[in-house]
């Protein structure tokens, strides 16, 4: 509301009211008020919001140790600002090289492994495929020589049988032979008597032959041989027995041959990224976007380790204005808006690129943040400086517009003077985009209309005014 000044008695210059009471009779003399005048016209009006801040980068990088090394020189400090490929940090190249011939090393010793795992490895295959296999033969010869025994041990049994029951009808022959002798006369005797003989003499044969008969002998010492061959068997399948179960217990599964060929491609993706690491290391670390040097890490001589940070860059392509906005002004702000950033004695445009949906998001204050990018950033502009954002909330173009001096607004309405016939007429106005200069009149006026306002004394409707225009 614009506030109106009010006396009882005002003097103007030579324009004044001038009171005089003769005899209880008040008599006034009118002279008109000079008044300062605008025609109303069509104008182009935006309505500002403005915003602290300070200036920070959109785009902030950490730059990270590609590999292990030792730190030669430190090329910038904070604060610089640097050009895409400027050096920041070069590093030791006699280091370079010996981490280079290190990884190769170790390479040559991860193969070494490698080709001594798989030797042993199919070596071992070979003593449990020899164990499988002469086992398989010895079984065999071992089963074949014990059915050849049991074979040859029931031609003795049958032949010393047969032997036995010759013999036993030998043994009948003589006990029938003997009584007959017995019985027999003198005169017989001796035919008798030879016969027994004769049956004796073949029960001795078929008794020896019992024991020395000369297939018998040929058969047991078969049995013999192939019983010598039996007991040399078994020893040897005791031998392959054991060599199976421990080359079996020592041979490579398929699982453990892939974990070697996969810490064989491991080792070799390791040590080809790691030398690729290193010669980049030769070129140093480079600006990757124009900046400023925001922060240091390492210092020259220093041992780094790769993924270590080292220097942090700040884009100076992408600056924003950071700003808080109370919770009046945040209602009228919407990403898009133009704006004016003021540092200094420069003035930068730029845009509202975002807003933040939580209030003290920055921890500093219950506002929120709203971030201007500007159009064009210069070298001008120092990182974290304070700043003043003005931001367009509102334009409208080719609308009536009167100055904010002649706009007066109470608890009832908005209103305005105009000048008629020389007199000052109060009109009823609804205003529309509004800054600190300019109003938008949205009705109640016309364009060529004369709007009147005064500083000093408060105008009122019928009241005589002069104009200045």
């Amino acid at each position: 509301m614009k506030n109106r000044k009010k006396a009882g008695f005002v003097i103007a210059g030579a324009a004044a009211i001038t009171g005089l009471v003769i005899a209880g009779v008040s008599i006034y003399a009118n002279a008109a008020i000079k008044v300062n005048s605008f025609t109303v016209e069509k104008n182009n009006i935006s309505q500002e919001v403005e915003l602290n801040g300070s200036f920070e980068s959109e785009l902030t990088e950490t730059l990270f140790a590609n590999s292990n090394g030792l730190v030669k020189k430190v090329h910038v400090k904070v604060g610089d600002t640097v050009k895409k490929g400027d050096l920041l940090i070069s590093f030791d190249e006699e280091r370079i090289e010996y981490l280079k011939s290190l990884a190769e090393l170790e390479q040559q010793s991860v193969m070494g492994n490698y080709t001594n795992s798989f030797e042993m490895g199919n070596r071992t295959q070979s003593l449990y495929n020899e164990a499988t296999a002469n086992l398989d033969f010895l079984n065999q010869q071992i089963v074949d020589r014990q059915n050849r025994i049991l074979e040859l041990e029931k031609k003795i049994a049958d032949r010393r049988a047969s032997f036995a029951g010759e013999g036993a009808a030998l043994q009948k022959s003589i006990i029938d032979t003997t009584n007959k002798i017995a019985d027999a006369d003198e005169k017989d005797d001796t035919d008798y008597e030879e016969q027994l003989a004769n049956l004796q003499k073949q029960a001795q044969g078929s008794a020896f032959n019992q024991q020395y008969d000369e297939e018998i002998l040929k058969m047991q010492d078969e049995i013999n041989r192939l019983t010598a061959d039996l007991t040399n068997l078994k020893e040897a399948k005791a031998e392959m027995t054991s060599q199976k179960a421990a080359s079996n217990s020592a041979r490579m599964t398929d699982g453990q041959k892939e974990q070697l060929e996969a810490m064989k491609a491991q080792s070799e993706l390791s040590t080809e990224e790691t030398i690729k690491n290193l010669e980049l290391a030769k070129d140093g670390i480079r600006a990757e976007f124009d900046g400023i040097v925001t922060g240091i890490s390492v210092t020259e001589g220093a041992e780094v380790s790769r993924g270590m940070s080292l220097i942090e860059v700040a884009s100076s392509n992408d600056i924003i204005a950071k700003c808080n906005a109370n919770k009046y002004d945040i209602s009228s702000i919407a990403e898009g808006q133009t704006a004016t950033v003021r540092f200094s004695n420069s003035e930068y445009t730029g845009k509202v690129t975002r807003i933040e949906r939580v209030a003290g998001g920055d921890g500093t204050s219950a506002g929120v943040g709203v971030e201007v990018k500007l159009d064009n950033p210069d070298d001008a502009i120092i990182l974290g400086m304070d700043v003043k954002s003005k931001i367009n909330i509102a334009a409208v173009e080719g609308v009536l517009s009167i100055p904010r001096e002649a706009y007066v607004e109470d608890d009832d309405d908005a209103y305005v003077f105009v000048l008629k016939d020389k007199k000052a007429s109060r009109k009823k106005v609804e205003a529309g985009v509004k800054n600190d200069d300019m109003i938008e009149v949205v009705s109640g006026l016309s364009e060529g209309d004369v709007v009147i306002w005064n500083e000093e004394t408060e105008i009122r409707d019928g009241m005589d005014v002069r104009s200045t225009q």
